[in-house]
């Protein structure tokens, strides 16, 4: 799909919530999330265009960005994409009504919450986990549980960094009062296991009031491998 002409004003709401959210995440975010951040150089004041994010993340990773005028794209679908290594951007651009909190996700967060992460191998190497095993999963239930797993990690997980909790999920990434209750630690926190994750509902449409911790990427990885190992196994 080629670049798209968007209107000034959806050009004027990108640079409203760039301005608002650098300081947050230049102080709460994690530290690897800033590192794929300074390495994208997203544009402060305009929608990126293809070129710009395709110009460096497939050098990076080898994942290509793919636009897409589906708002919310079907799970099944969205993962044969992934599995491709193809991540979707939706057209869609939150209103200036929403730009504190909006329970769709829209373009800013797909570009500015998601992207940074993959010109990280590491981080690639952890996502390129989840789409084998959701296309090899036998039932709804695993399917569910996958998405589960992926919810509070990659989207909406905390992380611990020298002593300190840093915000890791790209859903908390691109929001705003979320973001500040979860970076201020006004929330409540568990850590990420599958004993603590498996069984609880994705919150979608409301504000998390509780979230799970990760001790590293590593013990992430590691965490994931004993529930989508055994699963993408089964395709050989």
């Amino acid at each position: 799909m080629q670049d798209i002409d968007f209107a000034p004003e959806q050009h004027a709401i990108w640079a409203e919530l760039y301005r608002r959210q650098v300081p947050k995440v230049r102080q709460h975010a994690s530290a690897l999330y800033l590192e794929g951040f300074d390495q994208l150089e997203l544009p402060s004041d305009t929608i990126p265009t293809l070129d710009h994010l395709n110009s460096k993340i497939p050098a990076a990773t080898g994942w290509t960005v793919v636009r897409t005028d589906v708002r919310f794209t079907d799970a099944d679908e969205w993962y044969r994409f992934f599995d491709r290594k193809e991540f979707l951007i939706t057209n869609y651009m939150r209103s200036r009504q929403e730009l504190d909190w909006t329970p769709e996700p829209d373009m800013f967060h797909d570009i500015f919450g998601h992207l940074p992460f993959f010109m990280l191998p590491a981080y690639a190497a952890l996502q390129e986990m989840f789409a084998p095993a959701y296309l090899a999963a036998e039932s709804d239930e695993e399917k569910e549980n996958i998405k589960r797993l992926a919810w509070y990690s990659t989207e909406f997980g905390m992380i611990e960094e020298g002593g300190e909790l840093k915000v890791f999920g790209t859903g908390l990434m691109s929001g705003g009062d979320e973001f500040t209750n979860a970076a201020e630690g006004k929330l409540e926190y568990q850590p990420f296991t599958l004993d603590n994750v498996l069984g609880v509902d994705k919150v979608m449409y409301e504000q998390h009031d509780h979230l799970y911790v990760l001790e590293s990427l590593d013990q992430c990885v590691a965490e994931l491998a004993l529930y989508l190992v055994p699963i993408a196994a089964r395709a050989g």
